[in-house]
């Protein structure tokens, strides 16, 4: 019994299906990894034509999956038009059943089972190997937890998968590199040491630029999130889907037993990149074990997100000692009216995230902080930008930026927001991270502020006098044709050009 995974976007880390790989291998089961990245994913930040594969790469897709029995796509809400295309030619060329997993097709099952012939809701550790278990012995596969599908044109809904209940019991992540498959241009070609590397290093360069061949080995020490932003896509697996607290750690060991493999593994990893959504959620003892070992096993600088009210002088003394480098925080906006929308009171106000950039740049000599921000909210006034640039003024330097679009994530408290207030559009799911479709002089200064513009420059730039000439809704659309320009020059000339900024 086979299942062919195919994972959509430019990341490659793809630790849930590398995961689940793994875990069914152990059981005796065939896997296959195909990674699709493509330039066509990074473009969207300039042009609203949504990315498809070509017929060349899909001919060779459809050639790579021919003797799998079951083919699964794992995809967030911004992959839903390029999934959708690709499985219905999956579909006429193969005729073998396609499965949809991830955080979309968790949220919106009905809405995918009209493209896909079952949906995984959920978590998938327990669910996929029940399924292809009764695949293989031919037996009803209705009734199954967190696998739905159609009998007779109706919908069989089957809840959620179970949650794993202790994350030390999943095997590592499946870096074999066994029939597994990366697309390099038009070309899909096996994965290898070498052509992985040069995928990290392309899309996701180092962060610590005195190592610029050593890409990050990227993992995760936790599941979910202890908070319950609005416009987060997490939320509804706590609020909807489980009904419980969806965040869950593994033991300090156990991450540690992964890392060490790692490093022995990939001699050229040069950093290691947390990917959980806020590292230092953990507590004080956590946090002191963790840097314990990784100083003694591990050595390597080291990157985490935060949020600006886990971050404290006695979590960082140790974590910087212990090696961290570079540190993301999300502040979203200077606005407190914002902050109350994204119900991010208990998580960062705009005096807390001064009050955590202070601490952060007590540590300028060693550590580099990155603060996230989010644009284009339809419930952002002008003011509220202004006020998100006057905290760019006033966060102490130095500091890198990076700037989100706001994405409705389905099912989201600020989506049913969103559309009770009828402001959704049709190509909502076309829109990723880093594109503009709004425009407005506010925005671009805000986006143009991740080219550390100086203090001083940006004190004149919101000065009454230059905000009444520019700051007006008949000039929205020369920024945004401005902005996206901008994009295209830049991805022209190639600068930045990673799935990072």
């Amino acid at each position: 019994m086979k299942i062919a995974f195919i994972s959509l976007g430019l990341s490659t880390d793809a630790i849930g299906p590398r995961i689940l790989s793994s875990l069914l291998r152990q059981n005796g089961f065939e896997t296959q990894l195909l990674f699709l990245p493509t330039l066509y994913d990074l473009r969207r930040r300039y042009t609203r034509v949504p990315y498809q594969y070509s017929d060349q790469v899909i001919n060779q897709i459809i050639a790579l999956c021919q003797d799998s029995d079951l083919i699964g796509i794992s995809l967030m809400t911004h992959h839903v038009t390029v999934a959708t295309a690709l499985t219905r030619k999956l579909k006429i060329s193969l005729g073998k059943p396609i499965i949809w997993g991830g955080i979309h097709p968790t949220v919106c099952p009905e809405e995918c089972l009209d493209t896909a012939d079952m949906v995984c809701v959920g978590e998938a550790e327990t669910s996929l190997m029940e399924l292809l278990t009764r695949m293989q012995d031919d037996q009803d596969l209705s009734g199954i937890p967190g696998i739905w599908l159609k009998h007779n044109g109706k919908i069989v809904p089957n809840g959620s998968g179970p949650l794993a209940p202790d994350l030390d019991c999943l095997p590592f992540p499946d870096y074999t590199f066994q029939d597994h498959y990366l697309l390099v241009g038009d070309e899909i070609q096996p994965m290898t040491t070498a052509n992985w590397r040069q995928h990290l290093l392309t899309f996701f360069p180092p962060l610590n630029r005195g190592n610029p061949h050593n890409p990050a080995y990227q993992v995760l020490s936790s599941r979910g999130c202890p908070f319950k932003c609005t416009f987060c896509g997490e939320t509804p697996l706590t609020e909807k889907i489980y009904g419980r607290s969806y965040f869950r750690k593994r033991s300090i060991n156990n991450l540690m037993d992964e890392l060490v493999w790692a490093k022995e593994t990939f001699p050229f990893i040069g950093e290691i990149c947390f990917c959980d959504d806020t590292f230092a959620s953990r507590s004080l003892p956590d946090i002191r074990q963790f840097t314990q070992q990784y100083k003694c096993k591990i050595g390597l600088p080291f990157y985490i997100l935060v949020s600006p009210a886990n971050v404290t002088k006695q979590k960082f003394d140790l974590l910087v000692d212990a090696g961290l480098t570079n540190v993301g925080m999300g502040i979203q906006s200077g606005s407190e009216r914002i902050i109350e929308i994204y119900n991010r009171k208990r998580v960062g106000t705009v005096q807390q995230s001064l009050r955590a950039a202070q601490i952060l740049n007590s540590y300028k000599d060693s550590l580099m902080p990155y603060y996230d921000f989010i644009v284009e909210n339809p419930y952002e006034t002008r003011e509220d930008l202004l006020n998100t640039v006057r905290l760019l003024i006033g966060l102490p330097r130095p500091y890198q930026t990076r700037v989100y679009a706001l994405s409705f994530f389905p099912e989201t408290p600020l989506y049913e927001q969103a559309k009770a207030d009828r402001i959704l559009h049709d190509r909502m799911y076309d829109k990723t991270f880093g594109q503009r479709t709004q425009g407005g002089y506010l925005g671009l200064l805000i986006d143009m502020n991740k080219y550390m513009l100086p203090q001083f420059i940006l004190r004149i730039l919101i000065s009454k006098f230059i905000l009444y000439i520019f700051n007006r809704p008949s000039t929205d659309r020369l920024f945004l044709g401005f902005h996206q320009s901008l994009r295209w020059v830049v991805m022209k000339l190639g600068y930045r050009q990673s799935g990072l900024s």
